[in-house]
């Protein structure tokens, strides 16, 4: 089996000579073998068992939790680097929001074209408007055509006193809705948090309204990834407030998977 020594498992672990020691001093990552000439050799199975220590430690973990958790089941630790991956999931997709915040602050501080705050709450084109019914048909099938088809049509219905102060009308209610739950970002209430369901039960009449039928689970999921993942609600939602793509996205989410079940 192939082996290496000491200075090539750092190397390739990124860490020191010495660190390597003390792990063996403690007995949290012995080497496979003690080589006549007194040097330490690891295989491929100490290597693995560096990488998950390494992961533990960027957890947060104390080197005797770490210990500790080694001695669970390989099921056990996966779970727990599954969940640890999520988190780094979520961090990627809160550092990606940032960075699309800082692009729209510096085009603001460099003169360049900037959404205007009574934009915030126009609707979007027509051409838009189809880019992102087409995004939900490919992401969701046939049934959800149908219901846009539906909901085109209860659109027109309602439009007789005229379509564009129906969304003027529709879009000061969402800017009220969207108000109240940036509201709770700013006032450190989770996404999660069964406080906010009065806000998003309004949020997802204010959908109803437009689709004809309440969303059900499947569908008001749909929706919350398509605001997370299409760059024109980033866009909107971050220039409302910093983050507060992924906690409308999250909460609606969070609501979905306990109400709408």
């Amino acid at each position: 089996m192939l082996s290496y020594r000491v200075k090539q498992v750092a190397q390739m672990a990124g860490v020191s000579v010495r660190t390597l020691h003390h792990y063996d001093q403690i007995g949290l990552l012995e080497p496979a073998y003690i080589g006549e000439n007194s040097y330490r050799y690891y295989t491929r199975d100490e290597l693995v068992k560096l990488q998950q220590i390494l992961f533990f430690k960027d957890m947060g973990l104390s080197l005797s939790n770490i210990a500790k958790a080694l001695k669970n089941s390989e099921a056990e630790r996966a779970q727990v680097l599954i969940e640890h991956k999520k988190q780094l999931q979520m961090q990627a997709r809160r550092q990606n929001q940032l960075i699309n915040t800082i692009d729209r602050t510096i085009d603001e501080l460099l003169g360049n074209e900037k959404m205007k705050v009574e934009d915030l709450y126009k609707g979007f084109s027509e051409e838009k408007q189809h880019e992102h019914e087409q995004w939900l048909i490919d992401n969701h099938g046939r049934d959800m055509k149908q219901s846009i088809d539906a909901a085109r049509t209860k659109i027109e219905t309602d439009a007789v006193g005229g379509r564009e102060q129906l969304i003027a009308q529709r879009m000061a209610e969402l800017q009220d809705i969207e108000s109240e739950i940036i509201l709770a970002l700013q006032g450190g209430i989770a996404c999660d948090d069964p406080a906010l369901d009065e806000a998003i039960t309004r949020h997802r009449n204010w959908v109803a309204k437009w689709w004809g039928r309440q969303p059900d689970h499947p569908s008001y999921i749909g929706l919350s990834q398509m605001y997370q993942s299409h760059p024109d609600f980033i866009a909107r939602y971050e220039a409302l407030a910093p983050g507060f793509t992924e906690y409308l996205g999250g909460a609606m989410a969070s609501f979905a998977n306990r109400c709408l079940r």
